[in-house]
């Protein structure tokens, strides 16, 4: 089950070993070989904490039902031998609740124990109680079997709940750094709108050519600066997001038209009918979880992507791979080009036939066969559509994206 030895004399445990077996587990959660506590604690806890170098027959290490002086918990991991280290409390499956958490990290605190875990066998969640916030603000890492690769699990549980880790105390001082970054995550976050605020009311020349270059990229010719500095303008304090919105909306209200925009109707320049909104996105399946992040269920597997555009890339390749014809079909189809782009095609000229400097802004893909990557992520989703209707698939049902 383990390596060599680490220092202290605590097992190094073998990461291939260790996924393998969170594997096995996750294979036998879906097949709901876990119906009780106890089950979760023996099938699944005792088994990882072994692979992670645990001696689970030494009590005095691996201590059961360890008595707090405010209730029990399941399992205290202990540095030196019954001295707690780490509570360990187990749920039956899918059945964690708020006063669980509460209860734990209220135990641990009042114990003294500086890490806590709290598991359903699926889900497995790390705290440090004694730092400051709410409850799930001391949350530092969270694992689902389900929704995390094998590899990547395998790597959090060495790195928070191997006992060499906790016995050099390495497994706490990673804890409390994730804890402080992302305490400085959130206060970055929480200074984006006022950034926003302070970038709009200067109007800020970088911000202007952002969007100068977003326009272009979506209906392939650049607007006036001066128009853009208009709409600027003409965001309103009240339309901009709010610090303690989830989801902020960045979209203006309508405003009135500045008196050079007025001047310019009349200069015999023909006006752009304004954009259709886009459709929404037909409801994601559930199995792409709380976080859609580029995110992409294809035929009932699910990838997890670094970019929209590899999201969109890997769906052409997929689809390629299983119909010789199909990204020809993709290229003929009337949807397969925009004012001064075509999506799919054999060359960069092709791609850009009028702006030679774009045209090293496509991915390849199978049989010689490129697709353009100077699109905004309206665009993407377009030519993902676009793929579904080529191949009889249904978008938001065969082909769910999140980005």
């Amino acid at each position: 089950m383990t390596d060599t030895a680490a220092p202290g004399g605590a097992p190094t445990p073998s990461p291939s070993v260790l996924a393998a077996t969170l594997a096995d587990i996750t294979t036998r959660l879906r097949q709901n070989k876990f119906s009780n506590e106890q089950q979760v604690s023996q099938g699944i806890v005792q088994w990882i904490l072994a692979e992670l170098g645990w001696d689970t027959r030494d009590t005095s290490v691996v201590w059961p039902e360890f008595q707090t002086g405010e209730g029990r918990v399941d399992f205290a991991l202990c540095h030196p031998p019954s001295k707690p280290a780490v509570f360990i409390e187990v749920k039956q499956v899918g059945k964690l609740k708020d006063a669980d958490v509460r209860q734990a990290l209220g135990y641990a605190f009042h114990y003294g124990a500086p890490f806590v875990v709290l598991t359903d066998g699926r889900t497995w969640n790390f705290y440090l109680p004694a730092e400051q916030g709410a409850y799930e603000d001391r949350r530092v890492c969270r694992i689902d079997l389900y929704e995390r690769s094998t590899s990547e699990a395998a790597e959090d549980f060495q790195r928070y709940l191997s006992r060499a880790n906790v016995e050099s105390g390495k497994s706490l001082e990673a804890a409390r750094t994730e804890f402080h970054n992302s305490k400085r995550r959130l206060q970055a976050k929480d200074a984006i709108p006022e950034a926003w605020r302070e970038l709009v009311k200067r109007r800020d020349g970088g911000l202007i050519e952002i969007l100068l270059r977003a326009v272009e990229s979506e209906v392939g010719f650049r607007p006036e600066a001066d128009d853009i500095s208009d709409f600027l303008g003409n965001l309103h304090a009240s339309t901009l997001p709010d610090q303690r919105s989830d989801s902020p909306s960045l979209a203006p209200r309508p405003g009135p038209a500045s008196d050079s925009s007025k001047r310019r109707r009349g200069t015999g320049r023909r006006a752009l009918a304004p954009r259709p909104s886009p459709a929404p996105d037909p409801p994601l399946p559930a199995l792409l979880g709380a976080n859609r992040a580029n995110r992409l269920l294809l035929l009932g597997k699910e990838y997890s992507c670094a970019s929209a555009k590899e999201v969109m890339t890997i769906v052409l390749r997929e689809l390629a791979k299983s119909d010789p014809s199909f990204l020809e079909r993709c290229a003929r189809h009337p949807k397969a080009q925009g004012r001064t782009t075509r999506y799919i095609a054999r060359t960069p000229e092709e791609l850009y036939p009028y702006n030679e400097d774009r045209r090293s802004y496509y991915k390849k893909l199978p049989g010689g066969w490129l697709v353009s990557t100077y699109v905004s992520n309206t665009g993407k989703r377009r030519i993902i559509n676009m793929a579904a209707e080529v191949a009889g698939l249904k978008f938001g049902k065969d082909i769910a994206v999140g980005f």
